[in-house]
């Protein structure tokens, strides 16, 4: 995150020591380090949520995606299953009746 080497941490410590005092410089640097700690956790915690928010993003647009492929599939499908087939019987059936009404009219 921050790129701060030996050095600097050293020209810091001087820095507090001279500020601060030798009495004082234990507990500030304790609280500066919960506080950092905190700091850390909670950027880690956001890094986490943005991570899950992006896999659930990604996620949606896939069950999105087969949601619309199979929308554009089923009408296909659909109008194949609702298509009705008659049994060769039936056919066979309706041509006889069809040929007695012809030679009915043709009588007639």
């Amino acid at each position: 995150m921050f790129d701060i080497g030996f050095t600097e941490l050293l020209v810091l410590v001087i820095i507090a020591l001279v500020v601060v005092g030798p009495e004082k410089l234990p507990t500030v640097m304790r609280t500066v380090g919960k506080a950092a700690g905190q700091a850390r956790r909670f950027v880690t915690g956001i890094q986490n949520q943005i991570e899950q928010e992006v896999k659930l993003d990604e996620l949606n647009k896939k069950i999105m995606a087969q949601d619309l492929e199979k929308k554009i599939l089923s009408p296909h499908e659909t109008e194949d299953a609702q298509t009705p087939t008659s049994p060769p019987e039936a056919d066979a059936s309706l041509s006889s009746v069809e040929k007695t009404e012809e030679n009915d009219n043709a009588k007639s």
